[in-house]
């Protein structure tokens, strides 16, 4: 049974697109994860191990990670995992890959400034369309703010104190 994974990681290699002997484009890259802790007797941030994966990805979602994602970034890829042992000449190793169905920018850590749908996902809106169905599920409209203490309308002044108090 195949596992199934999701981490979120700094792009360490530019993504390079091949294809597989059955002609299905793939694009690959590394992806390090590194463990953030804090020091408990210095108080600081320190990094801790590295796992280190490569992620591939076929077909269409191949094509828009070439063209999405580059080295440095930080991104999320979900997938399953393949873990594969090898041995070249008098070394040998582990690979841990991961075979993504699904990448995205890790949006923690910067903002996505425009997106375009692929004409795959224009044909998936014109088929759903066709059926009666909506491509998206409607948005319900947000509550009322909550009642405070007195009876008004409006976050609680405890929640708003908190708001403003940097962690």
């Amino acid at each position: 049974m195949a596992e199934h994974i999701t981490v979120a990681g700094n792009v360490a290699t530019e993504p390079i697109v091949a294809k597989t002997d059955t002609g299905t484009i793939y694009t690959r890259f590394r992806v390090a994860c590194t463990h953030r802790f804090r020091d408990a007797e210095s108080g600081q941030w320190r990094d801790g191990a590295s796992n280190w994966y490569t992620v591939f990805a076929y077909g269409t979602l191949a094509e828009n990670t070439i063209k999405s994602v580059s080295k440095g970034m930080r991104v999320v890829a979900s997938g399953t995992l393949e873990v594969r042992d090898w041995e070249r000449d008098e070394r040998s190793g582990v690979n841990v890959n991961v075979k993504a169905d699904a990448l995205g920018i890790d949006l923690r850590w910067g903002k996505v400034t425009g997106y375009e749908r692929t004409s795959a996902g224009r044909k998936a809106e014109q088929d759903a369309e066709a059926q009666g169905e909506e491509w998206l599920p409607a948005v319900p409209e947000a509550p009322d703010p909550p009642a405070d203490a007195d009876g008004e309308e409006g976050a609680p002044a405890a929640l708003e104190e908190a708001a403003l108090t940097p962690f």
